[in-house]
């Protein structure tokens, strides 16, 4: 099995003869089960799409603090609503605490801003003032559509692989606990990257059904190397069309462990020289299952020879739980770790 994940064109997603589209499904849930991970091109969530969001998001974070404060995430609620100030995540909680650490540290050298479901009455969106970022709303729910009906085709697609109903993961999944994920790394300086405090994202694994990740031309997402674990590979950009496609913890859950999250982490490029880490952003989807749903195994992969690997909990307490390990406090004030 080579490291390398695959590339496919999900072109004949829409127009492809069947045979195509067989081919594709294959070669799809091949690379989902040996790595975690597949990078479509030609997909469908439109590049103008792509291209404005990254350009509302941009302008989002150049914002000034007395704009984006209104819009501050309460990690309290156990689900991410608006804006996370610098620091405030701390993803090292996730994967890599061997349990001798007691007080939170290690920080995450990042800000984000998320926002589900535009009718979520629930967990409702907190939004900019439109006069302060006009059409960013607007950009953020198309790209929040187009992004929920490619993943449940992917669903669809995984599922007629597996040999099970075709619907039996997308009839879990309306979108309505789907959310995108929008990050920005400021500078940092490359010492404090390899000090060991403080990390661009920390090696992590999702907690949906599956994400897309649409990247930045500044490298540093890189995914783990399976035959080697604990070895990262940097993840290639190639151009503005792609998306990576990454197993998360549901997926895995309902597979009882058939189809396995992809860990992942995003630290300096691979290539860079100097002494400052660039600037760089990311624009993610979290396609999430509805939250009342069950996200223990399905009964479709539990037999005699393999019972329950995991216990029976609804995606919100899931989501919820997972949440409150990597907000191990309440976040204090914004503080900057640029350096």
């Amino acid at each position: 099995m080579s490291s390398s994940i695959p590339v496919l064109d999900a072109a004949c997603m829409v127009n492809g003869a069947a045979q195509e589209r067989a081919e594709f499904g294959d070669k799809f849930l091949k690379g989902m089960v040996e790595h975690g991970f597949v990078k479509l091109v030609n997909h469908t969530v439109p590049l103008p799409i792509v291209q404005d969001t990254f350009s509302q998001i941009k302008k989002f974070f150049n914002l000034p603090l007395d704009v984006k404060a209104p819009t501050i995430n309460d990690p309290k609620k156990g689900q991410q609503r608006g804006w996370s100030p610098p620091g405030e995540e701390k993803t090292w909680w996730l994967e890599s605490n061997t349990g001798d650490i007691e007080s939170p540290q290690f920080g995450d050298n990042k800000e984000s801003f998320d926002c589900g479901d535009p009718n979520d009455k629930q967990f409702p969106n907190q939004w900019p003032a439109e006069s302060a970022l006009p059409g960013y709303q607007k950009t953020m729910d198309q790209f929040y559509y187009d992004c929920g009906q490619l993943c449940v085709d992917l669903l669809d697609i995984m599922a007629k692989q597996l040999q099970v109903d075709p619907c039996l993961f997308s009839s879990r999944c309306t979108n309505e606990a789907s959310t995108i994920r929008i990050n920005h790394f400021p500078p940092v300086s490359r010492d404090i990257l390899e000090s060991g405090q403080v990390s661009r994202i920390w090696p992590h694994n999702d907690f949906g059904i599956i994400s897309l990740v649409f990247p930045d031309r500044t490298g540093g997402l890189e995914y783990e190397d399976r035959q080697n674990p604990g070895t990262f590979i940097p993840m290639p950009y190639k151009g503005d069309d792609e998306v990576v496609v990454i197993v998360s913890e549901t997926m895995q859950r309902w597979t009882n462990g058939l189809v396995r999250a992809g860990l992942h982490r995003v630290t300096k490029p691979v290539d860079m020289v100097g002494d400052r880490v660039p600037e760089r952003w990311s624009l993610v989807y979290f396609c999430k299952a509805d939250r009342h749903v069950n996200v223990g195994p399905l009964k479709e992969f539990v037999n005699p020879e393999k019972g329950p690997v995991y216990e029976n909990l609804t995606a919100l307490e899931y989501q919820s739980m997972r949440n409150a390990v990597h907000y191990p406090e309440p976040a204090a004030a914004p503080v900057a770790v640029a350096g």
